[in-house]
């Protein structure tokens, strides 16, 4: 009797143990979690003259006190701007762009225009200037990671370039999807 009581025993604990292990192993990691970025680097590129660069950085390693550098811009002239996004908080820092780029179909970066820093995000202004994505995720949606900003007058505001994870419901508008990080860059064309 003792023998069959210890079987038991020993075939139901070998049971829990084989079935905890069977659901670790069937458990996915988040997939659709907002991606870790503490640094933006936009590079425009003058297309008249690639010579040409104006370099920005928006770096918050601490979670609420960025160091922003201001971006000015001529009026009047198409720049290519190029995007790259990292963790830096990480020791070699993580380049999220090739994320971005992998998981296309669900992000979209935005490059709006404001002439208030922390205005809504439906007063941003289309007069003053032209954004044209150039890479497009495999649904033929923008992303955003490439873009053409075609500047038009002179203008004193703010650029804010925001990342949404759009994961299931990318449209290529805002709306849907949560931020993966928000800059504010001041911005002077002249």
């Amino acid at each position: 009797m003792k023998k069959n009581l210890r079987l038991t025993l020993f075939a139901a604990a070998a049971a829990l143990v084989l079935a905890a292990c069977k659901k670790e192993k069937n458990e996915k990691p988040n997939e659709n979690a907002n991606e870790e970025i503490t640094t933006v680097k936009l590079t425009f590129t003058n297309a008249a003259n690639a010579a040409e660069k104006v370099v920005a950085n928006w770096k918050d390693l601490t979670g609420g006190n960025p160091v922003i550098d201001k971006i000015v811009l001529k009026a009047n002239t198409t720049y290519h701007l190029s995007t790259e996004l990292f963790d830096e908080r990480k020791n070699p820092a993580d380049t999220i762009t090739h994320e971005i780029e992998e998981e296309g179909d669900e992000h979209r970066l935005f490059h709006l225009f404001f002439s208030q820093a922390n205005a809504n995000v439906a007063d941003s202004l289309g007069t003053v200037a032209t954004v044209t994505p150039l890479d497009k995720d495999a649904n033929n949606l923008p992303i955003g990671l490439e873009v053409n900003v075609a500047t038009k007058g002179a203008f004193t505001g703010f650029l804010r370039m925001v990342v949404r994870h759009q994961p299931d419901n990318k449209n290529g508008s805002y709306g849907p999807g949560s931020t993966d990080v928000q800059t504010e860059f001041p911005l002077e064309i002249k």
